[in-house]
């Protein structure tokens, strides 16, 4: 006959399982709040050049993204959780800007990489990005070495040659097609005088000519001889660097044709430095005019960048705002626990994303963002379109 089955033992109390019970009884009763554990913010990397001669727009450019940042985090940050940049500074140096961005990427965790600039530092930044899938959002630069597509980069603003297009074609418009194109010879300057000369094959213009500018005392004091003999009627300066502003000071003492630019000369610091050689000048603008409240993107913004020590109204700032803006929407449309492939699948769900009078557009083909341009021309004290 078998012997009956006897039930197992229930196990004896051990002094983890008494204080597992009673913390799981302790929790049950506690309210929902006690529970609640705050979020880790999003940690957002950046690598730009923020000293040097290049530095002035991507300085005012960090303020208008601290005030997006700032407004979002006092509204509790992009679904619940506080954003944070952490931005290194590389003075333009493409070799500091790729440790920057392994740095970012593997030390600081950073979860994208936003508002890197100019060109060298998006340079040297990529190919870390590039290894271990890191977003790249916004890069502040128009060059078009980084415009064929590729599915990290989503780009907030138009292209260099977009903006030349446009001024090649307000050339024509006026009839000052003999202009007077300088450049440095480095990377942006040749790729530059490339999109200027697309442009001009697009829209007739023969009577163009480009003058190579020596990076020397003795070199612009030459190039602004050839000039001012050549006798354009109009003025292209494509020569970005740290002689960059003697140069295009002793070029307008020279030569008082009307002179243009591309969105770089944008900033309110370089202008102060042009002094009066920035008067009259016409620029490309990639953002619409900072102080223009009419428009509801610019009201925020200028309403958030109060928060900023230090700022003023600038074309720089509102793309920056505009950059961190974008960044925030993705994240928020993401998700709170989202990997960087729904980052990236939220951003192309914008199709369009309105902030309010500026839209950006993107798709799992395009990334370009925007081709807004607007010529704008610099009194002495502010832009006027």
């Amino acid at each position: 006959m078998p012997s009956p089955t006897r039930p197992t033992p229930a196990p004896l109390p051990t002094r983890r399982r008494m204080l597992t019970v009673a913390a799981a009884a302790t929790a049950a009763t506690l309210p929902a709040w006690v529970h609640a554990q705050p979020a880790e913010p999003w940690r957002i990397g950046q690598t730009a050049a923020l000293t040097g001669p290049l530095a002035f727009p991507f300085v005012e450019m960090n303020k208008g993204i601290h005030a997006a940042f700032i407004e979002a985090n006092d509204k509790g940050g992009a679904d619940g959780r506080k954003l944070e940049l952490i931005s290194i500074d590389d003075g333009g140096d493409p070799a500091k800007a790729t440790d920057n961005a392994r740095k970012l990427v593997e030390q600081e965790r950073a979860f994208a990489l936003l508002g890197c600039g100019g060109t060298t530092s998006v340079m040297g930044a990529l190919p870390v990005a590039m290894a271990a899938k890191v977003p790249v959002i916004a890069p502040a630069t128009g060059s078009d070495a980084l415009r064929p597509f590729n599915p990290l980069v989503f780009h907030a603003r138009a292209s260099y040659a977009q903006e030349l297009n446009k001024i090649v074609q307000q050339l024509g418009s006026t009839g000052f097609t003999k202009c007077a194109v300088a450049y440095f010879d480095n990377p942006f300057g040749k790729a530059t005088l490339a999109a200027f000369d697309a442009a001009a094959r697009a829209h007739g213009n023969t009577a163009w000519k480009a003058f190579l500018v020596n990076e020397t005392p003795e070199g612009i004091a030459r190039a602004v001889d050839e000039i001012a003999a050549w006798q354009p009627t109009a003025l292209t300066s494509l020569s970005v660097g740290a002689m960059g502003i003697p140069f295009y000071k002793a070029l307008r003492a020279r030569v008082k044709a009307p002179a243009f630019s591309i969105s770089f000369l944008g900033s309110r610091p370089l202008l102060a430095a042009l002094g009066d050689s920035a008067k009259g000048i016409t620029v490309a603008q990639v953002v619409p005019n900072p102080d223009s409240v009419a428009i509801p993107l610019v009201k925020a913004y200028q309403a958030a960048l109060k928060r900023v020590e230090g700022s003023a109204p600038g074309y720089s700032s509102l793309e920056g705002y505009v950059s961190g803006r974008l960044m925030i929407e993705a994240l928020r449309r993401a998700g709170r626990a989202a990997s960087r492939e729904k980052l990236m699948e939220a951003l192309h769900s914008m199709r369009p994303y309105d902030m309010g009078g500026f839209e950006l557009r993107y798709g799992p083909q395009d990334h370009n963002g925007t081709d807004f341009v607007e010529l704008t021309y610099f009194n002495g004290d502010r832009f006027r379109r």
